[in-house]
């Protein structure tokens, strides 16, 4: 007997118990106002987090890069190709030689201070999840519990999706 006949099998004077439906239940629909305004709400969500998320991107990166920058900065303005004569900023030790060792040096430290940039940025984003703060726009169209915590026998269990 398989399994499924054996749900099916009457116990003494029982009826056939049948199996419990699907779980989750399919979602129902929003009604077209309701689910207009919840993609509003959606959209203005995701875009904030958005914007956090580029503010963060920025003062780290650009944390990052400040020294490259400032190099590069004071090698442009100190040179005496670039520089107007008399430029209240550069010192007399910025001669032309050290302004050139400055922008190639400036200009070797672009790429690994923008890799640690972007490491830093990484990390925090794994460890805030920052990811995970964006909401999807099904949310907008249906309504019911969130997909994913799910009550499996009394109690919850979260879905994991590897990446």
């Amino acid at each position: 007997m398989s399994q499924s006949d054996v749900s099916l099998a009457v116990v003494g004077d029982e009826a056939p118990t049948l199996p419990p439906p699907y779980y989750p239940a399919p979602p129902t629909p929003r009604e077209p106002l309701d689910c207009w305004a919840c993609a509003v709400l959606i959209t203005a969500h995701n875009l904030l987090v958005g914007c956090a998320n580029v503010l963060i991107f920025t003062v780290l990166c650009g944390g990052a890069l400040m020294p490259a920058a400032t190099m590069l900065l004071y090698g442009f303005l100190c040179h005496p190709r670039f520089r107007r004569p008399k430029e209240p900023l550069c010192s007399p030790v910025l001669t032309p030689a050290a302004c050139t060792a400055l922008l190639v040096f400036g200009v070797i430290l672009l790429l690994p201070l923008l890799i640690l940039g972007l490491a830093a940025y990484a990390r925090l984003a794994r460890s805030l999840q920052l990811g995970s703060c964006f909401l999807p726009y099904s949310r907008a169209v249906y309504q019911g519990p969130s997909p994913r915590l799910q009550k499996v026998k009394g109690r919850t269990q979260e879905t994991k999706a590897w990446v």
